[in-house]
Formats: C-alpha cells, structure tokens, sequence
C-alpha cells in the first residue's frame, strides 16, 4: 500500500453528505469540485498539468458501499482506481496480512495503466464512500489526450525513485 495522503480536505468538502447533484445518465453520482486537490496528491497523478488533472477528475464517480461490503477481491482483475473519501476500509492480502485504509488513501492506482490481478482484497470496514475511476473511461481519455500519458510516466518515476530510496 502505497503512503496514506496527507489531505488538508476534511471529508465533507470533498462531497458533503447532504449535498445532492442530479445523476448522470449512466446513474453514476458526479463528485463535489473540491475532489480535485485531493487527486492531486495521488503520487501517479501529481505531474500532471491542472487541465489534465480535470480531464481525469471528471471520470471519477461517487461509489458508496455498506460495513462488510467487497469493494475489490485479490486475483480479480483491476479494472478501477478508488480514492476513499469517507469511512475505513480494511485491505487483506493472501497471506492474511491486513492494513486499514482511511479517508484521503487510495488504491488500484496501476489498475488504470495495466487491468492487471488484484494483489490485495479491500473491503468496507465502516459505510464508504470513494471517488471511483474506471479503467475503460481512463484508457479512452489517454488516448483522447495522449499527452497526459507523459506526466503519467513522470509519476511512475517518482513512485519507483521512493520504492528504490526506501
């Protein structure tokens, strides 16, 4: 699991529970404006230019999920990215281990480049809500604005750079 972001944004500003906006036609929430400053701190995503970074918040839907609810299961392919923005979630790997995920962590970052296995199964610890960004709608805006596949790359860098350091 990747650092938890230190995220200055209480939960409610990022969607505040009682504030209400019209569904898509797909049925999917839309997220409150004050979700991009928090994606902005995801590792993969922070070299991204300001309008890059708006194309891909604009994907992002809200997904909630109920205590004890499967978010993700490990071997299953990773067709989704979530960022929490409210609740805990509980991450359990195949040899058992388990960590807690809070509001502001995130998961599945890779799962947007490559839809690879699962490595890790992530459920509701408490009533969730994430900012949920699929691999399908990611893939076609990379290839809209292949230019954002470059400040992906510089992202990559960063995350390997650490991983190297520590």
């Amino acid at each position: 699991m990747r650092t938890p972001l230190s995220t200055h944004l209480h939960p409610t500003e990022v969607y505040p529970p009682k504030f209400k906006e019209p569904a898509h036609k797909d049925g999917t929430t839309p997220l409150h404006p004050g979700w991009l400053p928090v994606l902005a701190r995801v590792p993969l995503f922070a070299s991204l230019s300001k309008r890059h970074l708006r194309h891909v918040a604009d994907l992002a839907e809200l997904k909630r999920y109920k205590h004890g609810a499967q978010i993700v299961r490990a071997g299953a392919q990773g067709n989704a990215f979530f960022v929490i923005l409210d609740g805990s979630a509980e991450v359990i790997t195949p040899a058992g281990h388990r960590h807690t995920l809070k509001a502001g962590d995130y998961f599945g970052e890779l799962a947007l480049l490559d839809g690879a296995p699962r490595a890790a199964t992530v459920e509701a610890s408490s009533s969730l809500a994430t900012a949920k960004i699929s691999r399908t709608a990611f893939q076609r805006l990379l290839k809209e604005e292949p230019a954002i596949g470059v400040g992906l790359a510089q992202g990559l860098v960063a995350i390997i750079r650490d991983l190297q350091e520590e």
